[in-house]
């Protein structure tokens, strides 16, 4: 049977998949359920200092199987969390705790979550961070400065430059989450051409195998770019999804919209595709595929 087994440092994940931060882990009986089911590690839905307020409905069906989501962070204040973080925590499983935005926001809830949870990774999201390299070192460096635990960097679709960014923040990060959704986007039915979301023209961000190609493209550019590892977040739906970003340079892989549509065992069910797949190609370890992806070179004749 395939190993699974990735380990970034002292963590150490029985499987590679995890939950992608969302309304997928938005409650402590989603997280716990995660764990029961085969989650590798859990990711917390993402919080900040001020509860977030969004329109709803917030979550509708988008083009090309995707999910369009006008959602933002939790609307539940963050210390509302810290009570199911340390259940999580006592599972077992790799933590990894989901914050924005400022540098003030994460100094805060860093230094908080370090002294009341002792996560093992914070993750910062980037998605109103800006799409300059300035303000995220700013955050980056607030956050560190907070915590002595790894930092990872969720990494929004629309930087301009992702292979220029992963270099420079590299040195500031521990770890790089690829990508948030991308967006904005629209769609809607033309027999009921209205919003499907409760924003006022009906946008919002899109996710799931809409984004996929994106996503996989962003994994290898940043893979490339630097030495630190890459989480694989967009539209995985199946095993061989997650093998392919594997291929593209992840070491682990998130997943949102399928649980979302799935329920939570559809983490175990991934784990278990992957080493299914492995098995029968021969494949020992994820370090035996990590990274395989290669663009053809000149005079190649594949």
């Amino acid at each position: 049977m395939a190993d699974l087994t990735v380990k970034l440092g002292n963590l150490k994940f029985t499987n590679p998949v995890l939950p992608a931060a969302g309304p997928n882990v938005m409650r402590l009986e989603q997280m716990l359920e995660a764990v029961e089911r085969g989650a590798g590690g859990i990711v917390t839905k993402t919080v900040s200092r001020e509860p977030a307020v969004y329109p709803k409905p917030c979550i509708s069906k988008g083009p090309c199987d995707g999910l369009l989501n006008c959602e933002t962070w939790s609307d539940r204040p963050w210390r509302s969390y810290i009570d199911d973080y340390v259940k999580v925590k006592e599972t077992g499983v790799p933590l990894i705790c989901s914050i924005g935005y400022s540098p003030e926001d994460v100094a805060e809830l860093g230094k908080a979550l370090a002294a009341e949870v002792g996560p093992d990774v914070v993750e910062f999201s980037t998605h109103y961070v800006g799409k300059t390299l300035d303000p995220l070192k700013r955050v980056a460096e607030a956050l560190r400065g907070s915590v002595s635990c790894p930092v990872w960097m969720k990494v929004s679709p629309s930087t301009p430059d992702i292979p220029e960014m992963a270099k420079v923040m590299s040195d500031y990060v521990d770890g790089f989450v690829a990508v948030n959704s991308v967006g904005p986007a629209l769609d809607f039915d033309i027999d009921n051409p209205r919003p499907r979301l409760g924003t006022e023209d009906g946008h919002g961000w899109l996710s799931g195998p809409a984004i996929t190609g994106v996503a996989l493209y962003a994994v290898y550019q940043i893979s490339h770019s630097q030495d630190k590892p890459v989480v694989g977040v967009g539209g995985i739906r199946t095993g061989e999804d997650a093998v392919k970003f594997i291929m593209a340079g992840a070491s682990l892989v998130g997943i949102c919209s399928e649980a979302i549509r799935r329920g939570t065992g559809i983490y175990g069910k991934i784990a278990s595709e992957i080493s299914d797949w492995m098995d029968r190609k021969g494949y020992g370890s994820l370090d035996d595929i990590r990274g395989l992806y290669a663009p053809v070179e000149a005079g190649d004749s594949r």
